[in-house]
């Protein structure tokens, strides 16, 4: 999980601060969701980052966490080379992360010099990458559904060879290798659009759909 620590509320000075704020640092009087926006950025987040799905938010004057919020991305500070700004929202307050560390103290872990660190936790995990929904806390997938979501795309083309002879065509361009002759049949709904061009060369392509 994504750790940040706040120092104490502070007039934002910058006149290139991509947004645009009046204050950053954690404001003990204002709602979260000024609290959010105005720390939510520009931070110095490396690859790891990417791969989390929440952030949390502790105050250095408390050493508790005062905020917890959901990653829908991170992206590039306009004008600040090398910082990353946090799209997300706030969690809400019955929200299991929420539950499990705000107001609580800071994680051992995090109780380091550097605003930014990472822990590892086994509340609020990430979704499986094949798109079943499932939430894990390890890798990109459910033990075995790497391989469902591969056999239904390769479905989607047709048999194992068609979707060999699919992908050659359409990554190796002028450097494919040679495709073995015979009949390709595509047992998929879908759009098959075929172009001759000025030199006589045919070329098929089949969206499914």
């Amino acid at each position: 999980m994504l750790h940040i620590t706040l120092t104490g509320k502070q007039v934002a000075n910058d006149p290139t601060d991509p947004l645009d704020r009046t204050f950053y640092g954690w404001g003990e009087h204002d709602s979260i969701m000024q609290n959010w926006r105005n720390n939510r950025g520009y931070w110095v987040l490396g690859a790891r980052a990417q791969r989390e799905s929440y952030v949390l938010f502790s105050y250095a004057g408390t050493h508790e966490v005062v905020m917890a919020a959901k990653i829908d991305d991170i992206v590039d500070a306009p004008g600040k080379p090398g910082r990353k700004i946090i799209e997300g929202e706030p969690l809400a307050e019955d929200h299991a992360v929420h539950q499990a560390y705000v107001g609580k103290p800071t994680p051992d872990s995090a109780r380091v010099r550097n605003p930014v660190t990472y822990f590892e936790t086994t509340i609020g995990g990430w979704p499986c990458g094949c798109g079943c929904g499932a939430e894990i806390f390890a890798g990109e997938f459910v033990r075995g559904h790497e391989q469902t979501a591969l056999h239904q795309r390769v479905a989607q083309i047709g048999s194992i060879q068609d979707f060999i002879r699919w992908f050659d065509a359409r990554m190796g361009g002028a450097d494919a290798p040679p495709r073995a002759p015979g009949p390709v049949t595509v047992n998929r709904d879908g759009r098959l659009d075929l172009t001759i061009a000025p030199d006589g060369a045919v070329n098929l392509t089949f969206t499914p759909a």
